[in-house]
């Protein structure tokens, strides 16, 4: 990780890029329930209000050495949980209070609550009290900024009046302020009483069962905040409490000018270990850990910071790097969650030009799609590298030899942070290889299925999949039984072969298509017949998963794409053997289901006979053709005796049948299919005929 980081610092610094990683003890905080907690001159608490905004909990920062004892932000229970039955009865009548159309005062409602806090086991025990209060006292937080800052700037002196107003404010007064707040408030907005009574007042949940007790945040801020030139909890506050806490650290280190780190940097001492980063999904990262518990580091005699000697700023830049890489604003363009494809828990993907800028474009948006996009086209692929082209243009344009450096992080026992993948590209053949991608999903017939009724249509069309959605579908084995299509999971392609089927080309990329080929046409196989199936009966029975329905549209884009890696295109294999079986075997579905239609009086049975036939061909051809010609001709013969213009689609199925077997007769047939003739022949069976007769 850190050659990767060590490239991204050095460009950042050439961009200008300036940026600070929280100190190791000035953390981000959970995303829970949180409040703000008032506090006046007088260090009495005036106030709560909920905090609905993520992104404003996302940007708060506390001073936290030892866990549950941080400022200003800490957590703590609600105040009361009910055990008994009775108290539970308490809780239900408290809240039917404001579902009547009548109004409720305040006395009436604290009335209730302090019959509830008798029937109740309080939460807030002698020790957590005394925790809070080391929280009011600004858990150390002070002791280390005053050596540094004695003189505080006007513009960050809200932090200190917090500091000096939450050691006045008594933590064993606390519980029942907090329960008055809580009365006034819902007497206030009745419409969000629930929420204030399960949240901060009591709860059912914890104890004998296991199961842990909801917490709760409180933010410690100004009752009178908009006094001063930022809110104790402003970013820009962060920023300079930041500042002064790495300014703590190094005091009392020492340069040494004469030696040099593992990077070339001045050595400083004593040796520190590198600071860790919280990451979204991977959470706390460490950049590099060499323990000295492992016997393996005492063959040197060094271990631990020692085994890597770094000075302090390469640290610090290497912090700041993968903060600036990893934040939440930069998501789709400098990293994207890949846990669903990484084969681990947790896993995020990060992409970086050379040629670094303020706003970067949506790199990692061209490997892993959107959750949420902005609009319909943004998940998919071609409207991401419609959105990126520019940027890497302009990019390669300043530079023509601008380097792309694409890593993944993942967490492979949820503790110790590993690079899995770290590769190293070509603005330029991002470029050439987001167009090669598109122009090989294009590499199939026309492909429209109906999975619905003809009343009722479902259509699926093909989707270009973004090379994270190959990696799913190659994890994925579809098996068919008898009344629906079933899943489970198989080792696949990684990560890494997902990033090298796009970026890679010669033996290499060959060599990644041909394994996926391999993957597809075997673990797709049922996925593909079942919808094609499905759009010859539509009989609208076919139910696909839904965690893998995306998966119907993206296979046959796959299949696409990697004949076109292997310098398959669809001008030729169109009229080659094996599609034109899959296009008899489909055909042979169609006529099949107009006989029963008319003959069986639309008694359909399970299995069309093309279907049936399809895994017979998908290995021998020939043998798959012998049994077409056993079971065809009682259908051939009703499609030339019939008549009238309801059996329309016969006939011309019966057309079309003739026109395939001739172009078929023309041609050698393989004694057996290679995964190549396979992803053919499967491609054929779902190509829709024009009113022509010929696949589009």
């Amino acid at each position: 990780m850190l050659n990767e980081l060590y490239e991204l610092n050095t460009s950042r610094q050439l961009a200008g890029i300036v940026t600070a990683s929280p100190y190791k003890h000035y953390k981000t905080c959970p995303i829970h329930k949180t409040f703000y907690l008032l506090i006046a001159a007088d260090g009495s608490i005036v106030d709560l209000e909920a905090i609905l905004d993520v992104a404003t909990i996302r940007s708060l920062r506390k001073w936290e050495v030892s866990a549950g004892t941080s400022f200003p932000v800490f957590n703590v229970p609600p105040l009361f949980r009910a055990t008994k039955q009775e108290a539970k009865e308490a809780v239900n009548c408290l809240k039917n209070m404001f579902k009547e159309s009548k109004t409720t005062t305040v006395p009436e409602v604290t009335k209730q609550v302090n019959h509830l806090q008798e029937l109740c086991k309080p939460l807030w025990t002698k020790e957590k009290i005394e925790r809070i209060g080391k929280c009011l006292r600004s858990a150390g937080l002070w002791t280390r900024l005053e050596k540094t800052a004695p003189g505080v700037p006007r513009d960050f002196q809200a932090i200190v009046e917090l500091v000096k107003r939450a050691q006045k404010t008594d933590a064993g007064n606390m519980q029942e302020v907090i329960k008055s707040l809580v009365v006034d408030h819902i007497v206030r907005s009745p419409i969000d009483a629930k929420a204030w009574i399960e949240t901060l007042l009591v709860t059912s949940v914890g104890g004998k069962k296991g199961k842990s007790i909801t917490q709760f945040s409180l933010v410690l801020e100004l009752a009178d905040r908009s006094s001063f030139e930022y809110p104790a909890n402003h970013e820009k506050v962060h920023a300079w409490v930041n500042a002064q806490l790495f300014l703590t650290e190094t005091e009392g280190m020492v340069v040494n000018a004469s030696e040099r780190d593992a990077f070339g940097w001045p050595l400083t001492s004593p040796a520190e270990k590198f600071h860790e980063v919280s990451l979204t999904k991977l959470g706390r990262v460490k950049l590099r850990a060499m323990s000295s518990e492992a016997p393996c580091q005492s063959r040197y005699g060094k271990a631990d910071s020692e085994s890597f000697p770094a000075g302090a700023a390469v640290r610090q830049a290497m912090s700041d790097s993968l903060w600036w890489l990893g934040a939440e604003e930069r998501r789709r363009k400098t990293w994207q969650d890949v846990s669903d494809a990484c084969g681990y828990d947790a896993g995020l993907l990060f992409v970086y030009p050379s040629v670094l800028q303020n706003d970067p474009p949506e790199l990692a948006g061209m490997f892993v799609p959107d959750d949420e996009p902005a609009d319909a086209d943004g998940a998919k692929f071609e409207a991401a590298a419609a959105r990126v082209a520019p940027a890497l243009e302009g990019i390669v344009g300043k530079d023509p030899d601008a380097r792309m450096r694409v890593f993944v992080l993942v967490k492979p026992d949820g503790h110790r942070t590993k690079v899995l993948v770290s590769r190293n590209y070509t603005a330029k053949r991002l470029l050439e290889a987001a167009q090669a991608w598109q122009d090989g999903c294009h590499n199939i017939p026309r492909i429209k299925l109906n999975l619905g009724t003809r009343g009722k249509p479902l259509w699926i069309e093909p989707l270009i999949p973004f090379p994270s959605e190959v990696v799913q579908c190659l994890s994925v084995a579809w098996l068919k039984d008898k009344k629906d299509n079933r899943t489970k999971s198989v080792h696949g392609v990684s990560i890494g072969e997902g990033i090298s089927l796009l970026m890679e080309t010669g033996h290499e990329g060959e060599r990644i298509a041909r394994h996926a080929l391999r993957l597809a046409t075997s673990s797709a196989r049922s996925l593909l017949l079942a919808i094609g199936h499905a759009d010859h009966r539509n009989d609208g029975t076919l139910r696909l998963p839904a965690k893998y329905a995306k998966q119907a549209k993206l296979v046959p884009s796959l299949l696409g794409l990697l004949l076109s890696k292997l310098d398959c295109r669809k001008g030729e294999y169109m009229h080659a053997a094996p599609f034109l079986v899959g296009q008899m075997l489909a055909l042979a579905d169609t006529l099949h289901k107009e006989y029963c239609q008319h003959v069986r009086k639309k008694d359909t049975p399970p299995q069309l006979i093309g279907n049936a036939i399809m895994p017979v061909a998908l290995e021998s051809p020939a043998a798959g053709l012998a049994r077409l010609s056993e079971r065809m001709p009682i259908y051939q013969a009703w499609a030339n005796t019939v008549s009238g213009d309801s059996v329309g689609l016969a006939k011309w199925t019966l057309q079309q049948l003739g026109k395939t077997a001739g172009e078929l007769g023309e041609l050698v047939l393989p004694e057996r299919c290679d995964d190549v003739a396979k992803a053919q022949m499967l491609l054929g069976y779902l190509a829709r005929s024009d009113s022509k007769g010929s696949a589009q």
